[in-house]
């Protein structure tokens, strides 16, 4: 056996061991080596533990994305809700100002009656919307493992 010594450009020298305890050297660092290399070459040749990892590796991709998409989702929702609220405000002061005043009355009395019911139903249905998001995101989750399972 040879005692190897790397030098700075990455190449190996040898020399022969001179005495019994370079020889027993030489053989503890050639074992260390060799076990070094089984390592590395066992951890490639791994297929299950490489499946494992890029499963966790997706999973972690398809979990993150699904929390972008819901807070994507919610985000347009509340858009969509605001620009609805601007719109009826709008269509409210045009029909105000085209109806008579006795009408105006009348809807103004059946206003001031309704709100406080369309609030409550509002603030009862605001904590569904979130679940409704969430449900939907589940279902597109479980329909992309779905595919790619089944391409696999």
């Amino acid at each position: 056996m040879s005692q190897a010594n790397e030098s700075t450009d990455g190449s190996t020298h040898h020399h022969e061991p001179s005495t019994p305890d370079e020889l027993r050297q030489d053989i503890e660092l050639t074992r260390a080596e060799l076990a070094e290399t089984v390592d590395a070459l066992t951890s490639k040749l791994d297929v299950k533990a490489q499946a494992k990892e890029k499963a966790n590796q997706t999973t972690a991709h398809v979990k993150e994305k699904a929390h972008q998409t819901a807070a994507h989702a919610k985000e347009k929702a509340n858009q969509t809700a605001a620009r609805a609220k601007e719109k009826a405000g709008h269509a409210a002061v045009s029909v105000k100002e085209a109806v008579p005043p006795t009408v105006q009355h009348a809807i103004e009395t059946v206003g001031e009656k309704a709100t406080p019911v369309v609030s409550q139903i509002s603030e009862q249905a605001a904590p569904h919307r979130s679940k409704i998001i969430a449900a939907g995101v589940a279902a597109l989750v479980l329909v992309v493992v779905l595919r790619r399972r089944s391409a696999s």
